[in-house]
């Protein structure tokens, strides 16, 4: 299911901070707000500072959101 949005196309992508099960250590996540799923812009693009999993050493991505995928 692809969605429009001024002439982008997103696709829900799983979320790579909690692997798609809505939920991590502390809950609900915080990047796909429980669904397990992110919209990303398409063609989708991995994170190239977390490198897709959504986390760095010092916590949850800023670049991504936690969601492993790039935001454009």
């Amino acid at each position: 299911m692809f969605h429009m949005f001024i002439d982008t196309e997103y696709a829900p992508e799983k979320c790579s901070l909690c692997s798609g099960t809505g939920h991590d250590g502390s809950g609900t996540c915080e990047a796909c707000g429980g669904q397990g799923d992110v919209l990303v812009a398409q063609p989708a693009i991995i994170c190239p500072l977390c490198n897709g999993a959504g986390y760095l050493e010092i916590g949850m991505c800023r670049a991504c959101g936690g969601s492993g995928w790039a935001l454009l």
